[in-house]
């Protein structure tokens, strides 16, 4: 006997729409938002892919695999973006379901092993929930709902019939035509990135430096290297980590850890606003390291430094 349709949506077939439409809309904006955004493709953006990359290659548990793909951030990026479109369109219409779930685990576990590696504690990161999302779909498939099972039910009712092979072509033709024109409609509404507030000079009294005869701490840098209103990168000499070592009012230096407070990505210093952004999840901070947009939460540590003749030092 045969189930009404209220039935079977409380089964099985039904209980995985949610998860279907979820994802399918989580992928779609990402790769949508991925050709929207004039930042995500230009390598000299703080918010590119290839900052993304380069801001985490160190801490990467795969950092030797991420060469090529700094080398040539450009094709990955448009290919990670026509990927995560094309899953979000398979898992919406249930169409090759289970290869747009192996796809959507490989993308999952790509950004785990980079983008968010450092989150802490490691049950944290979104992406390792992703990564098992597309569990479902995999071992299961999309249920009755789906094109995938349209195409099972006429290869039962018209078996052998050799248009069953002329509906799938025809059906994966037309979910490349339709991620092609997705990627072209992103592209279409392409932005350029907002401005940041403009930060307020000075400098945290915690960071400030002075001049100092008797200054014994590791070199970060020479003054010289510094100019107004600029950071220099440097390593944190108690950590080994990133840092940078600023000047935004003249002869007044300050450092901070460059290392993200939200994953542990290294932050892009952005000379029109002073502060910094993380090219991983878009947290902000002011030349102080005051956060001024999240998901990080705490601000940037800051290094105590003292000025020694010419030279900028640790203390």
């Amino acid at each position: 006997m045969s189930q009404s349709p209220a039935a079977r949506l409380r089964g099985p077939d039904g209980l995985l729409l949610p998860l279907r439409a979820f994802l399918a809309i989580v992928f779609l904006a990402a790769g949508i938002s991925k050709f929207a955004d004039r930042r995500y493709l230009d390598s000299s953006s703080f918010m590119s892919i290839h900052a993304q990359i380069s801001a985490v290659k160190s801490a990467s548990p795969v950092s030797s695999l991420l060469t090529p793909i700094i080398d040539h951030s450009f094709a990955f990026g448009v290919l990670t973006g026509v990927a995560e479109i094309a899953v979000g369109l398979g898992v919406a219409l249930g169409l090759f379901t289970r290869i747009a779930a192996i796809g959507g685990m490989l993308l999952s576990l790509s950004l785990w092993l980079t983008i968010s590696w450092g989150a802490t504690p490691w049950f944290t990161s979104a992406d390792l929930v992703y990564l098992f999302a597309f569990t479902p779909l995999l071992l299961a498939g999309a249920g009755a709902y789906s094109a995938d099972a349209w195409l099972a039910r006429a290869r039962r009712e018209h078996p052998g019939r050799a248009d069953d092979q002329t509906r799938r072509i025809i059906l994966g033709v037309g979910a490349v035509a339709v991620t092609a024109t997705l990627a072209g409609v992103g592209t279409l509404f392409r932005r350029s990135p907002a401005k940041s507030p403009a930060q307020a000079g000075g400098s945290s009294a915690a960071t400030g430096a002075s001049d100092s005869g008797a200054a014994t701490g590791a070199v970060l840098t020479t003054t010289s290297a510094v100019g107004v209103g600029q950071a220099k990168a440097v390593k944190d000499p108690a950590t080994g980590q990133a840092a940078f070592v600023l000047q935004l009012q003249a002869g007044t230096f300050t450092a901070v850890s460059a290392i993200c407070t939200h994953q542990g990505c290294e932050v892009s210093f952005d000379a029109s606003s002073k502060g910094f952004a993380c090219p991983c999840h878009g947290s902000r901070f002011d030349g102080t390291g005051k956060v001024l947009n999240g998901p990080a939460t705490a601000p940037l540590p800051t290094i105590p430094v003292v000025v020694d003749g010419t030279d900028v030092r640790a203390t």
